[in-house]
């Protein structure tokens, strides 16, 4: 997992558009920097259709010259406008950057890359330890959609955490974490116990469906490991729709951040990548740190 103890350059990847989820990735950024005491860099990515909106009327019946004269002057635009893009994104991304660092991150940097946020998240996966992705950008707020069709296919392509932050950030305090006994989950809590991301907070181990004792004992012993560890967690069984459960375990143990672990053949892949996940972010405003 790549959230490990030890110290490595690689990246806290924090996703920006022109949105206003953008001040809420950066500051998260900024606090998952100096919890993990990893670099932070800034990515935004520019769409390679600019040419869209022009307004423009290039139609009608136009000579061999005039049509090598229209596609210069379009090549021509379409020059000017990625021109002005990047010097938008440049300075967008400078304001970010300059907000990191006067927030106590100790190395910010910044990318502007063309093309999908997926396809470039995927070529700097390698170097990336977590990403942070407004669940919503540019395009969902435009089109009213509460989860974001970006953030849902980044989730799904990446082989590395990624934590979607909802429209304002807070520091969390405490964590809940879905639990089911499995495999995965039992995966999900060696990550929270050799990230520096969970100092400092407390969490709740949430166990959902029939309540078995094999189940129940290891749910006990997780959460001994975590509070051993120095992350105090306590742990609590319930029975009932696993979504409906999680929101309600959000607000009685008063659990600011959600952690939940996303693997092949686990039973929270459903949670995960099926229709309930967005069921569930559509439901929460809380931080949501989703486990490959």
């Amino acid at each position: 997992m790549s959230m490990s103890m030890s110290m490595d350059e690689r990246k806290i990847v924090a996703c920006v558009d022109r949105s206003q989820y953008s001040l809420a990735v950066a500051d998260c950024a900024s606090w998952v920097s100096k919890q993990i005491k990893a670099p932070v860099e800034f990515l935004h990515v520019i769409d390679r259709h600019l040419e869209q909106g022009s307004g423009e009327d290039h139609s009608g019946a136009i000579g061999f010259d005039a049509q090598e004269n229209l596609l210069n002057k379009l090549l021509s635009s379409e020059s000017e406008k990625t021109k002005l893009a990047k010097t938008q994104g440049r300075l967008f991304l400078n304001g970010l950057r300059e907000r990191a660092l006067e927030d106590g991150v100790t190395q910010a940097d910044s990318r502007i890359r063309h093309g999908t946020l997926v396809d470039c998240l995927l070529e700097l996966q390698d170097d990336t330890r977590i990403a942070i992705i407004g669940r919503r950008g540019e395009t969902s707020v435009a089109s009213n959609r509460d989860i974001g069709r970006t953030f849902e296919a980044a989730v799904r392509a990446l082989n590395k955490p990624v934590l979607g932050v909802h429209e304002q950030f807070k520091i969390p305090e405490r964590f809940l974490f879905a639990f089911d006994g499995s495999a995965v989950s039992k995966r999900g809590v060696e990550t929270v116990l050799q990230s520096r991301l969970f100092k400092g907070l407390k969490g709740t181990l949430l166990m959902c469906g029939e309540k078995r004792s094999s189940g129940i004992k290891l749910l006990e012993e997780a959460a001994q490991a975590l509070s051993d560890s120095g992350i105090p967690t306590e742990f609590n069984h319930v029975q009932g729709d696993v979504v409906t459960q999680m929101v309600k375990g959000l607000e009685i143990h008063q659990a600011d951040m959600l952690v939940m672990g996303a693997y092949t053949h686990s039973p929270l892949r459903k949670l995960f990548l099926g229709s309930k996940t967005e069921d569930m972010l559509r439901a929460t405003k809380v931080p949501a740190l989703l486990l490959r």
